[in-house]
């Protein structure tokens, strides 16, 4: 393999690079460049400040209400920022191409925290929070290897091309198309319909739309007002450069990630963190291929890529237990016993898990405290009790020692079905067409309840090809 070829400084926030062409020296020097001025660039907050185009409504009491709950959570916003820093520059210079406010690239804040692992206990993935439903209508695509949802290029993509159309569907009118992204044009509109036969206003503080929407918006136009006025509200930020951090190679075929690692001269989870996509240790054997790599990482990679020939001794061939997983055939039902299935037969099971989740970036570790309730930690930290119940295995929600710690996930929670070790009597399965969780937990006479514990599974989908544990052993 030979290095990728160098592109020249885009508008468009990320670099792209091929594979299979010699990398010259002028090309090289081109990269250089790039790299010193991301080096040497300005922070990018200010830049921000003066893309906002929107009004922000600082009068309204519900803006005002949402900038009062940011400043009283100045840890979450925190996190927000330092999640973001990576992707902030590309988001932005895509909103500027599609003539879009700049102020959606605050979207993935309120969405997800800037986090492309969340995962939402309704089945909702990536940063920008796209539905499985939704994702294949956005020309997304998601199988058991690639979750397009949490690709950063794919779904930002999708994300601002849907912006873009609810902005014209709404004919300009931002509020309501923000409004829309969160519960859909379908939803406003019959808001705005209804206020019309009723005789009252159109504008989407009129309109009576559900809570969650309610606080959406406002929240999109606090953290504008923040960001706006660091007089106003001193809140030290992160900082980002207005400049291109991240590159995207094409590399062409299936790679090992943890490999790919090692030839960027980065770490493990600094990649998986830039590549969240990828549902397993590598790149899936049909497609895609591309990884995303901070730009300073991007010639090393190249370099050791064009060495990692079988000849060098130094290749990139899947582990065996990846090679094994393409082939499917370890998919064998190692029992044909239909037990009952009580609550304390699997909470016993499930005892046997602990141990086993391993915390992705983005996690936070909580220690339970006395007057704790999952309802309460759970709002806390912005997610759901479902969320909780199935990143900690809690089939009792009521149930909580002080001293306990729980795992608060941010990202998607089948990522960990791949840790769990098969009890005696277990059944691996694979969904096949038509499938459904109820299907399956007939088929073995489980609940789908049951099967969703022990997966981790965040909502009753499953996919064609995906492998589930059935617990039959209980």
């Amino acid at each position: 393999m030979n290095s990728a070829s160098y592109a020249a400084p885009s508008s468009e926030g990320i670099q792209t690079y091929q594979k299979n062409v010699h990398a010259s020296p002028e090309r090289k020097q081109s990269l250089q460049e790039d790299i010193d001025r991301y080096r040497n660039a300005d922070e990018l907050w200010e830049v921000l400040r003066t893309s906002f185009t929107l009004p922000h409504h600082e009068d309204n009491p519900e803006v005002k209400e949402q900038i009062n709950w940011f400043m009283h959570h100045q840890d979450y916003l925190m996190e927000c920022t330092y999640h973001a820093v990576p992707y902030l520059y590309y988001i932005l210079q895509q909103a500027k191409k599609r003539h879009l406010p700049a102020e959606v690239v605050l979207l993935p804040m309120i969405e997800s925290a800037y986090n492309p692992f969340a995962y939402s206990s309704a089945g909702a993935g990536g940063m920008w929070q796209i539905m499985s439903s939704t994702a294949s209508d956005l020309g997304i695509k998601h199988n058991r290897w690639y979750d397009g949802r949490r690709d950063v290029v794919a779904s930002t993509r999708a994300a601002l091309n849907h912006l873009a159309y609810l902005g014209n569907f709404f004919e300009g009118n931002w509020l309501l198309a923000l409004g829309a992204y969160n519960t859909g044009e379908g939803n406003i509109l019959s808001a705005i319909h209804k206020n019309i036969r009723n005789g009252n206003q159109t504008d989407f503080w009129s309109l009576p739309v559900a809570q969650q929407t309610r606080t959406y918006v406002p929240r999109i136009l606090a953290l504008a007002i923040i960001i706006s006025h660091p007089e106003r509200y001193p809140i030290h930020f992160p900082s980002v450069r207005n400049a291109p951090y991240l590159a995207q190679v094409d590399v062409g075929s299936q790679i090992d990630l943890k490999k790919a690692a090692n030839l960027a001269g980065m770490t493990f989870k600094k990649l998986r963190q830039l590549n969240p996509a990828y549902n397993n240790s590598a790149t899936g054997p049909n497609g895609p291929f591309k990884l995303i790599l901070p730009i300073e990482n991007v010639a090393q990679f190249t370099e050791n890529l064009a060495d990692a020939s079988p000849q060098s001794g130094h290749h990139l061939e899947l582990d065996k237990e990846l090679k094994q997983d393409n082939t499917e055939n370890k998919l064998l039902a190692l029992t044909q016993q239909k037990p009952t299935t009580t609550e304390a037969a699997l909470s016993d099971s499930l005892k046997n898990l602990r141990g086993h989740y391993t915390l992705q970036p983005g996690d936070t570790l909580y220690m339970v405290r006395k007057g704790d309730d999952l309802p309460k930690i759970a709002k806390h930290f912005h997610t759901t009790t479902l969320a909780l119940q199935l990143a900690n295995q809690l089939l009792n929600a009521k149930h909580l020692n002080p001293g306990e710690k729980l795992v608060i996930p941010t990202h998607e929670p089948t990522q960990q079905a791949k840790n769990y070790q098969l009890a005696p009597g277990d059944t691996v399965y694979m969904v096949r067409k038509n499938d459904t969780i109820e299907t399956i937990a007939n088929k073995f006479n489980t609940t789908p309840a049951a099967i969703r514990v022990m997966n981790l599974l965040a909502s009753s989908e499953v996919i064609e090809g995906d492998r589930l544990v059935i617990p039959t052993h209980i």
